[in-house]
């Protein structure tokens, strides 16, 4: 070997940037399991968060998912380190209540194609999507996932070639039912209060705070404060929203909206007695859950007004004592639930109203009570959202996704390898060629760790269209270096070597121009592709294809 070499430029160049593509790659034998979903039953609530990873668990080492797994029927105190950090939870019946995966054995993010997951592809609905809106769509999301537990989302804006926008969402774990309940969702959240009085010869009245209004029938509407409605006819009365629901000659029913999802300030999500409520009780063979959520003092004092006018009754079942009215409680328009008013809090700016529902099985009450905290925390969506498509790929077929891009990938290597060598049966010129191969492939994998883009099966199409190139540019600079420069004119290796640049620095250009369209205006798959052959492409041009040059210079003056 020329040890001269690696004085070189191009090849320090080249020895740097592997460097740096193993730091960014961040390879490790290191084993353990990532925590994915914590069940809201687990008592693990509070000491694990989703990402940690579990080391050691009651004295053994865990490095698979098997590891670990032998724990689900467990119960008793168990230890276990996570993050370097060691813990002790008492576990009284048996099962962790958390979801696990295998620790990544690289900093590369694989998509779903390879490790099997749910993509959605929504439709924001509106005459004109700004980027503002899409900011606030993924924000919502973000928190509603999050808020919910799901495993490993990521979450994009793409558009198709005339300009449409899609929000895209691959995520690990969740079903088409967790989309329709959850992600579709646009989310808006109302808290409303009927108002029901009688007319007595065509006039009637309600009180909302200490103000008493008349009504007046005028036959084909309803007169109030000297303003006019019909059915259906929306209005506001100090500050409080009000529609016209029915009325007849004997009398009229209103409904007055006392809060929305703008009004709430917090939710909660953990039951802390003493701070806030957040339960789930079995009553009978029903399932029950209730949690608090925290309004705004003015939203408060709405309630305070409107409850102020309503009578007290006794229920003859309950003993207790509640309002004439309950307050009904909807979401996108579907009421979720309705709950009686305690006399006692008549005209009383309430701030911390209760949710509640239930289900016949746990695991779904568990889930609807949850989805219902992730919606109200995270807010509504600013325009609604239509399910265009999903598609779900198993893990299993995912890992065989993976199995298969690396079995094509070591023939497709063969094979240029065996073309390669037929062609100049020259073992000193094969080498370079397969090394640099293998050398663009560490420093492509490596910028997309860097960048933090995420490899799946147009990623990796794109990665071999690039080496693809690359072995073509190959080729054309040593047969260049060979056989070019014609019998007219005598040219040395050098001159030759940079005609060959000028040829490939030409069709590179080619290249990533036709691949901007597609990065940018891209959806889903071909931005991948493109990203992925643009990165290729220009990692050869600058890094690679001036060092391999250099070395076969070197090969072919010998």
């Amino acid at each position: 070997m020329d040890f001269k070499l690696l004085k070189d430029w191009r090849i320090m160049l080249v020895l740097i940037s592997i460097i740096f593509a193993i730091v960014a790659i961040n390879p490790t034998l290191q084993g353990g399991v990532v925590i994915t979903s914590i069940n809201y039953d687990s008592p693990m609530i509070g000491k694990l968060a989703i990402g940690d990873t579990i080391e050691w668990a009651n004295e053994k080492t865990i490095k698979t998912v098997d590891d670990l797994y032998q724990f689900e029927s467990f119960t008793g105190v168990f230890s276990y380190m996570h993050n370097g950090k060691l813990e002790l939870v008492q576990v009284n019946t048996p099962g962790l209540g958390i979801e696990y995966g295998e620790k990544s054995k690289t900093s590369l993010n694989f998509g779903m194609d390879m490790v099997g997951g749910t993509r959605i592809l929504l439709e924001p609905e509106g005459e004109e999507i700004t980027s503002d809106t899409v900011d606030q769509i993924l924000s919502t999301l973000e928190t509603r996932i999050n808020t919910y537990g799901l495993k490993e989302t990521k979450f994009q804006a793409v558009e198709d070639i005339s300009g449409h926008v899609y929000i895209q969402i691959e995520m690990a774990g969740g079903s088409k039912q967790d989309i329709d309940e959850l992600l579709a969702k646009q989310g808006l959240f109302e808290g409303k209060i009927p108002i029901v009085f009688e007319f007595e010869n065509g006039v009637g009245e309600f009180k909302m705070g200490a103000t008493i209004y008349e009504v007046i029938n005028e036959n084909t509407s309803l007169a109030i404060g000297g303003n006019n409605y019909k059915t259906g006819d929306e209005f506001q009365i100090d500050g409080i929203d009000f529609s016209l629901e029915n009325y007849t000659n004997e009398g009229a029913f209103l409904m007055t909206t006392v809060f929305t999802g703008n009004d709430i300030t917090s939710v909660c999500m953990q039951d802390n007695p003493g701070i806030c409520t957040s339960r789930l009780m079995q009553q009978g063979d029903y399932w029950q859950f209730m949690f608090q959520i925290f309004i705004t003092q003015n939203s408060a004092q709405k309630f305070a007004d409107v409850t102020n006018g309503l009578e007290a009754y006794v229920d003859p079942n309950s003993g207790e004592s509640y309002l004439s009215s309950r307050i009904f409680l909807y979401l996108d328009d579907v009421e979720i639930t309705n709950l009686g008013i305690a006399s006692d809090l008549k005209g009383k700016a309430y701030t911390q109203p209760m949710i509640t529902g239930g289900r016949e099985v746990k695991e779904d009450a568990i889930d609807e009570k949850l989805k219902l905290q992730s919606i109200l925390q995270s807010g509504a969506l600013p325009v609604k959202l239509k399910t265009v498509k999903v598609d779900q790929i198993s893990p299993s077929l995912g890992a065989e996704f993976m199995n298969a891009a690396g079995i094509t990938g070591l023939i497709a290597l063969l094979a240029v390898a065996s073309v390669i060598f037929i062609r100049y049966r020259q073992i000193k010129i094969l080498i370079p060629m397969i090394l640099f191969s293998i050398l663009e492939l560490v420093l492509v994998m490596g910028a997309a760790a860097a960048i933090g883009w995420t490899i799946d099966l147009a990623s990796i199409a794109g990665i071999i269209a690039a080496i693809g190139t690359g072995t073509n540019d190959q080729v054309m600079m040593i047969d260049e270096m060979i056989m070019g420069g014609g019998h007219e004119k005598i040219y040395t290796i050098k001159q030759k070597l940079k005609k060959a640049f000028s040829i490939i620095f030409g069709a590179a250009a080619t290249i990533i121009a036709a691949m901007l369209p597609l990065m940018f205006i891209g959806i889903g798959v071909m931005k991948g592709f493109a990203i992925t052959t643009t990165l290729g492409i220009l990692i050869g041009v600058f890094i690679t294809r001036p060092a391999f040059g250099k070395i076969i210079e070197k090969v072919l003056d010998k």
